[in-house]
């Protein structure tokens, strides 16, 4: 498998673990916050299928904005919510997937010679590194529910570039 299929396979999958985790959540807001990490891992697989084309790649901005203020509206409404605490092991793989993707994007752009190709994966790191940074809110969410109610922030430095 080329290196193209392959971040397209690592795309899919978590695609549809977030797909799942959506599916699987008693809580309104955590399942819109993995509907649009499931379609910014739809957006990753297009454009590396591009790429692989050498066709040109649409950049287009993340979820973050729009993520941040459901997490805002979550710790403003915090008492009404109920915590799936049985998900923990799911939201860990979430969080292994995300690494795995931020670990192979780097390796791929410190490879590549090619400007397009590593403005992508530089664009992809970021964004994978939200995401990250998405689930790890999540498992504080549920971890220490009163922690998070204090300290949780949500916009990571430099969103502009997502």
């Amino acid at each position: 498998m080329d290196m193209y299929e392959y971040s397209i396979q690592m795309e899919k999958d978590a695609e549809q673990l977030y797909l799942d985790l959506a599916d699987k959540s008693k809580v309104g807001g955590i399942k819109k916050v993995f509907k649009m990490l499931a379609e910014d891992e739809a957006w990753h697989q297009k454009t590396i299928k591009s790429l692989q084309k050498k066709a040109d790649v649409d950049s287009k901005k993340g979820s973050a904005k729009a993520i941040a203020t459901v997490f805002e509206d979550i710790k403003h409404n915090f008492r009404n919510i109920k915590l799936e605490d049985s998900a923990v092991k799911d939201y860990e793989r979430a969080l292994e997937i995300e690494k795995k993707g931020i670990e192979h994007y780097k390796k791929q752009f410190a490879e590549t010679k090619d400007q397009k190709t590593k403005d992508l994966y530089d664009l992809l790191i970021k964004q994978e590194s939200y995401h990250l940074k998405t689930v790890e809110n999540i498992l504080d969410m549920v971890r220490k529910p009163e922690w998070w109610v204090e300290n949780a922030e949500f916009t990571p430095k430099g969103d502009d570039y997502y």
